[in-house]
Protein backbone atom coordinates (compact mmCIF):
# COMPACT_ATOMS: atom_id res chain seq x y z
CA UNK A 1 0.00 0.00 0.00
CA UNK A 2 1.39 3.40 -0.99
CA UNK A 3 1.16 5.92 1.84
CA UNK A 4 1.05 9.11 -0.23
CA UNK A 5 0.84 10.39 -3.76
CA UNK A 6 3.93 11.01 -5.84
CA UNK A 7 5.59 14.38 -5.68
CA UNK A 8 4.49 16.91 -8.29
CA UNK A 9 7.55 18.38 -10.00
CA UNK A 10 7.77 22.02 -11.09
CA UNK A 11 9.69 21.97 -14.35
CA UNK A 12 10.04 25.73 -14.95
CA UNK A 13 13.60 25.87 -13.66
CA UNK A 14 14.64 22.27 -14.23
CA UNK A 15 17.45 23.22 -16.61
CA UNK A 16 19.04 25.28 -13.81
CA UNK A 17 18.68 22.52 -11.19
CA UNK A 18 21.88 20.93 -9.92
CA UNK A 19 22.36 17.63 -11.77
CA UNK A 20 24.03 14.55 -10.28
CA UNK A 21 27.77 14.99 -9.82
CA UNK A 22 28.61 12.33 -12.42
CA UNK A 23 26.58 13.84 -15.29
CA UNK A 24 26.59 17.05 -17.31
CA UNK A 25 23.87 19.69 -17.07
CA UNK A 26 20.71 18.58 -18.91
CA UNK A 27 19.98 20.11 -22.30
CA UNK A 28 16.58 21.53 -23.27
CA UNK A 29 15.93 18.34 -25.25
CA UNK A 30 16.76 16.27 -22.17
CA UNK A 31 14.30 18.31 -20.10
CA UNK A 32 11.51 17.89 -22.64
CA UNK A 33 12.07 14.14 -22.77
CA UNK A 34 12.24 13.97 -18.96
CA UNK A 35 8.86 15.71 -18.75
CA UNK A 36 7.34 13.11 -21.05
CA UNK A 37 8.73 10.25 -18.92
CA UNK A 38 7.49 11.99 -15.79
CA UNK A 39 3.94 12.33 -17.15
CA UNK A 40 3.93 8.68 -18.21
CA UNK A 41 5.17 7.73 -14.76
CA UNK A 42 2.33 9.69 -13.12
CA UNK A 43 -0.25 7.93 -15.26
CA UNK A 44 1.20 4.50 -14.49
CA UNK A 45 1.32 5.30 -10.79
CA UNK A 46 -2.33 6.40 -10.76
CA UNK A 47 -3.21 3.14 -12.51
CA UNK A 48 -1.21 1.23 -9.89
CA UNK A 49 1.28 0.05 -12.49
CA UNK A 50 4.05 0.66 -10.04
CA UNK A 51 6.90 -1.17 -11.78
CA UNK A 52 6.29 0.76 -15.01
CA UNK A 53 6.00 4.01 -13.05
CA UNK A 54 9.33 3.40 -11.32
CA UNK A 55 11.08 2.90 -14.67
CA UNK A 56 9.58 6.11 -16.07
CA UNK A 57 10.57 8.18 -13.02
CA UNK A 58 14.06 6.68 -13.10
CA UNK A 59 14.48 7.69 -16.72
CA UNK A 60 13.16 11.17 -15.98
CA UNK A 61 15.75 11.46 -13.18
CA UNK A 62 18.56 10.25 -15.44
CA UNK A 63 17.72 12.87 -18.04
CA UNK A 64 17.00 15.84 -15.76
CA UNK A 65 19.02 15.26 -12.60
CA UNK A 66 16.07 16.37 -10.45
CA UNK A 67 16.67 14.81 -7.02
CA UNK A 68 12.97 15.17 -6.13
CA UNK A 69 12.26 12.36 -8.60
CA UNK A 70 14.04 9.96 -6.26
CA UNK A 71 11.04 10.24 -3.95
CA UNK A 72 8.72 9.29 -6.82
CA UNK A 73 10.97 6.35 -7.63
CA UNK A 74 10.91 5.21 -4.00
CA UNK A 75 7.12 5.42 -3.83
CA UNK A 76 6.76 3.44 -7.03
CA UNK A 77 9.18 0.71 -5.98
CA UNK A 78 7.42 0.59 -2.62
CA UNK A 79 4.06 0.12 -4.34
CA UNK A 80 5.53 -2.70 -6.44
CA UNK A 81 6.79 -4.49 -3.32
CA UNK A 82 10.43 -3.94 -4.27
CA UNK A 83 11.88 -3.22 -0.83
CA UNK A 84 15.45 -2.88 -2.00
CA UNK A 85 14.56 -0.51 -4.87
CA UNK A 86 12.49 1.65 -2.51
CA UNK A 87 15.16 1.67 0.19
CA UNK A 88 17.88 2.75 -2.22
CA UNK A 89 15.71 5.51 -3.72
CA UNK A 90 14.62 6.88 -0.32
CA UNK A 91 18.21 6.95 0.91
CA UNK A 92 19.35 8.81 -2.17
CA UNK A 93 16.49 11.28 -1.76
CA UNK A 94 17.42 11.98 1.87
CA UNK A 95 21.07 12.46 0.89
CA UNK A 96 20.25 14.85 -1.95
CA UNK A 97 17.26 16.88 -0.66
CA UNK A 98 17.85 18.65 2.65
CA UNK A 99 14.51 20.44 2.91
CA UNK A 100 11.31 18.73 1.88
CA UNK A 101 7.95 17.98 3.50
CA UNK A 102 8.53 14.37 2.41
CA UNK A 103 11.73 13.88 4.43
CA UNK A 104 9.85 12.71 7.54
CA UNK A 105 8.02 10.01 5.57
CA UNK A 106 11.22 8.87 3.86
CA UNK A 107 13.12 8.66 7.15
CA UNK A 108 10.34 6.62 8.75
CA UNK A 109 10.07 4.32 5.75
CA UNK A 110 13.84 3.77 5.62
CA UNK A 111 13.76 2.67 9.27
CA UNK A 112 10.93 0.24 8.52
CA UNK A 113 12.55 -1.22 5.43
CA UNK A 114 15.89 -1.65 7.21
CA UNK A 115 14.13 -4.08 9.53
CA UNK A 116 12.09 -5.89 6.88
CA UNK A 117 14.63 -6.40 4.14
CA UNK A 118 16.60 -9.66 3.89
CA UNK A 119 20.38 -9.94 3.71
CA UNK A 120 22.82 -12.42 2.25
CA UNK A 121 26.51 -12.55 3.18
CA UNK A 122 28.72 -14.02 0.46
CA UNK A 123 32.26 -15.33 0.86
CA UNK A 124 34.24 -17.95 -1.05
CA UNK A 125 37.34 -20.07 -0.67
CA UNK A 126 38.97 -18.61 -3.81
CA UNK A 127 39.97 -14.94 -3.90
CA UNK A 128 38.86 -13.30 -7.15
CA UNK A 129 35.90 -15.62 -7.73
CA UNK A 130 33.12 -13.83 -9.64
CA UNK A 131 29.76 -13.49 -7.88
CA UNK A 132 26.47 -13.33 -9.81
CA UNK A 133 23.13 -12.72 -8.09
CA UNK A 134 19.94 -13.28 -10.10
CA UNK A 135 21.93 -12.87 -13.30
CA UNK A 136 23.54 -9.60 -12.18
CA UNK A 137 27.30 -9.47 -11.64
CA UNK A 138 28.15 -8.18 -8.17
CA UNK A 139 31.94 -8.28 -8.41
CA UNK A 140 34.71 -10.52 -7.17
CA UNK A 141 35.46 -12.08 -3.80
CA UNK A 142 36.06 -10.43 -1.43
CA UNK A 143 33.09 -8.19 -2.25
CA UNK A 144 33.27 -4.54 -1.23
CA UNK A 145 30.06 -5.11 0.76
CA UNK A 146 29.82 -8.84 1.55
CA UNK A 147 26.49 -8.28 3.38
CA UNK A 148 24.01 -7.60 0.57
CA UNK A 149 20.52 -6.17 0.97
CA UNK A 150 18.06 -8.30 -0.97
CA UNK A 151 14.30 -8.59 -1.34
CA UNK A 152 12.61 -11.51 0.42
CA UNK A 153 11.79 -14.31 -2.00
CA UNK A 154 13.65 -16.70 -4.28
CA UNK A 155 17.12 -15.86 -5.57
CA UNK A 156 19.89 -17.66 -7.44
CA UNK A 157 23.59 -17.26 -6.70
CA UNK A 158 26.56 -18.34 -8.82
CA UNK A 159 30.20 -18.10 -7.78
CA UNK A 160 32.77 -19.00 -10.42
CA UNK A 161 36.55 -19.10 -10.77
CA UNK A 162 38.70 -20.43 -13.60
CA UNK A 163 39.79 -24.00 -12.97
CA UNK A 164 37.03 -24.63 -10.42
CA UNK A 165 33.51 -26.04 -10.62
CA UNK A 166 30.89 -23.26 -10.49
CA UNK A 167 29.11 -22.99 -7.16
CA UNK A 168 25.32 -22.64 -7.56
CA UNK A 169 22.71 -22.10 -4.88
CA UNK A 170 18.99 -21.20 -4.90
CA UNK A 171 17.77 -19.30 -1.85
CA UNK A 172 14.29 -18.70 -0.48
CA UNK A 173 14.58 -15.77 1.92
CA UNK A 174 12.04 -14.54 4.44
CA UNK A 175 11.64 -10.98 5.66
CA UNK A 176 14.45 -9.86 7.97
CA UNK A 177 16.36 -13.10 7.29
CA UNK A 178 20.15 -13.09 6.99
CA UNK A 179 21.70 -15.98 5.04
CA UNK A 180 25.44 -16.70 4.96
CA UNK A 181 26.96 -18.30 1.87
CA UNK A 182 30.52 -19.62 2.13
CA UNK A 183 31.27 -21.20 -1.22
CA UNK A 184 33.95 -23.87 -1.10
CA UNK A 185 34.96 -24.13 -4.74
CA UNK A 186 36.14 -27.55 -5.92
CA UNK A 187 39.14 -27.71 -8.25
CA UNK A 188 38.60 -29.32 -11.65
CA UNK A 189 42.26 -30.41 -11.75
CA UNK A 190 42.83 -33.97 -10.58
CA UNK A 191 46.26 -35.39 -9.74
CA UNK A 192 46.15 -39.09 -10.60
CA UNK A 193 48.56 -41.37 -8.79
CA UNK A 194 49.55 -44.17 -11.18
CA UNK A 195 50.47 -47.29 -9.17
CA UNK A 196 53.85 -48.82 -9.96
CA UNK A 197 53.42 -51.72 -12.35
CA UNK A 198 54.84 -54.84 -10.80
CA UNK A 199 56.84 -56.89 -13.29
CA UNK A 200 56.42 -60.69 -12.91
CA UNK A 201 59.54 -62.46 -11.72
CA UNK A 202 59.93 -64.33 -14.99
CA UNK A 203 60.05 -61.01 -16.94
CA UNK A 204 62.75 -59.30 -14.88
CA UNK A 205 65.95 -58.68 -16.84
CA UNK A 206 68.34 -59.48 -14.04
CA UNK A 207 66.77 -62.91 -13.60
CA UNK A 208 67.28 -63.85 -17.24
CA UNK A 209 70.78 -62.41 -17.19
CA UNK A 210 71.59 -64.73 -14.31
CA UNK A 211 69.89 -67.62 -16.05
CA UNK A 212 71.87 -66.90 -19.22
CA UNK A 213 75.11 -66.94 -17.30
CA UNK A 214 74.19 -70.24 -15.70
CA UNK A 215 73.18 -71.75 -19.07
CA UNK A 216 76.39 -70.54 -20.70
CA UNK A 217 78.47 -71.92 -17.86
CA UNK A 218 76.64 -75.23 -18.16
CA UNK A 219 77.31 -75.34 -21.88
CA UNK A 220 81.02 -74.76 -21.39
CA UNK A 221 81.19 -77.37 -18.65
CA UNK A 222 79.23 -79.79 -20.76
CA UNK A 223 81.55 -79.22 -23.72
CA UNK A 224 84.63 -79.85 -21.65
CA UNK A 225 83.14 -82.95 -20.14
CA UNK A 226 81.98 -84.08 -23.57
CA UNK A 227 85.46 -83.67 -24.96
CA UNK A 228 86.85 -85.61 -22.10
CA UNK A 229 84.32 -88.35 -22.77
CA UNK A 230 85.26 -88.58 -26.46
CA UNK A 231 88.97 -88.68 -25.79
CA UNK A 232 88.68 -91.17 -22.94
CA UNK A 233 89.66 -94.89 -23.57
CA UNK A 234 87.86 -97.36 -21.47
CA UNK A 235 89.36 -100.78 -20.70
CA UNK A 236 92.91 -102.12 -21.12
CA UNK A 237 95.27 -100.64 -23.69
CA UNK A 238 95.38 -102.44 -27.07
CA UNK A 239 98.60 -102.77 -29.06
CA UNK A 240 97.95 -102.86 -32.81
CA UNK A 241 100.44 -104.74 -35.00
CA UNK A 242 102.84 -102.63 -36.97
CA UNK A 243 102.25 -102.51 -40.69
CA UNK A 244 105.38 -103.34 -42.67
Amino acid sequence: MVAAAVLTIAWSDVARAAPPVTTAAPTAADVDLAKAHYKTGEMNYDRRKFEEAAKEFEEAYRLSGRAELLYNMGKSYDGAGDMRGALVAYRRFLAAVNESPDRAFCERRVDELNVLIAHVEITASITGAAVTLDGQKLGQVPLAAPLIEINPGEHSIEIAAEGYATFRRTLMLRRAQTEKIDAQLVSLVRIVQVPEKRVPVYKRWYLWTAVGIVVAAGAVTGGVLGARAVNAIDGPSLQLPKVQ
